[in-house]
């Protein structure tokens, strides 16, 4: 009976932490990425050159989930790939349409002539 209460206490417990640790999850635009990281701590890259599309609506095909959130229905937004064997990254900043239109003009300016940035300078934080 003890061994069934800590077990069930300590998935409790793991199921809290993990909650916890997902709505910690931030993303940043900078020059050449979109950066994804929990505590500062880079998890996933993507580089601007491979993005093909930016939308709201999920593709068909498998995704990496890079939620921020418990309930992301109305907050998901994909990221699609020109190159890997995922092609669609769903990500859910807090305001998604705000996260598109920067992310959309930060594809404009890799398209335009550049000027000298460090990489280190986040254009754009959720």
């Amino acid at each position: 009976m003890k061994a069934f209460v800590f077990g069930a206490l300590g998935l409790l417990l793991l199921y809290f932490l993990m909650t916890w640790l997902v709505t910690h999850i931030r993303y940043h635009i900078t020059q050449q990425h979109v950066k994804i990281t929990l505590f500062g701590v880079v998890l996933r890259r993507i580089r601007l050159a491979n993005i093909e599309s930016v939308s709201k609506r999920r593709i068909d095909g498998l995704a990496e989930n890079w939620w921020s959130t418990s309930r992301p229905t109305h907050r998901s937004l994909v990221i699609r790939k020109k190159r890997g064997l995922l092609k669609n990254v769903i990500l859910t900043p807090h305001t998604r349409y705000v996260f598109k239109a920067e992310l959309e003009r930060a594809l404009q300016r890799l398209d335009a002539p550049r000027q000298e940035t460090p990489e280190g300078i986040p254009v754009f934080s959720d």
